[in-house]
């Protein structure tokens, strides 16, 4: 079985948990961890048993909010421990909803990993480049 947690400084993990739930539904198992908020100061211990819970056998698929901040920090060392975690970072909306549909499509989950962080579809966007009579190359 495959897992998704997503973790994030404050209530940001539940909130865009939610907004996935309501676009995708729940095709998958997801939890969140909300760090340093509500008395979850102690990162190392949360993250560690947030992974405890899933059986080591289950693939589980981490996706924090932040590049190099704690949250991200302590499960990058659970990941170097504990295989068959993958750990994501930089998440947004897009690339949760496409992890979430597409997490069973595939018998190798580090490709399909590979492939999602590296698609257009989950990267932020300058949208006023796509107006019509908007030069892209335009320098002010």
């Amino acid at each position: 079985m495959r897992h998704v947690v997503i973790a994030s400084h404050a209530h940001f993990a539940q909130g865009i948990a939610q907004s996935v739930e309501l676009l995708a539904g729940t095709p998958c198992d997801v939890r969140t961890l909300s760090c340093f908020v509500d008395g979850n100061n102690d990162v190392a211990v949360l993250a560690q048993r947030e992974l405890d819970a899933i059986p080591d056998a289950d693939e589980v698929v981490v996706c924090t909010d932040l590049l190099g901040g704690s949250v991200n920090n302590e499960f990058l060392q659970l990941v170097q421990r504990r295989p068959r975690v993958h750990l994501l970072t930089n998440m947004n909306l897009p690339l949760l909803l496409t992890l979430v549909l597409g997490l069973d499509d595939s018998e190798d989950l580090a490709p399909f990993l590979r492939e999602l962080v590296s698609s257009d579809e989950v990267r932020p966007a300058y949208c006023n480049d796509a107006l019509p009579g908007v030069d892209a190359d335009e320098e002010f």
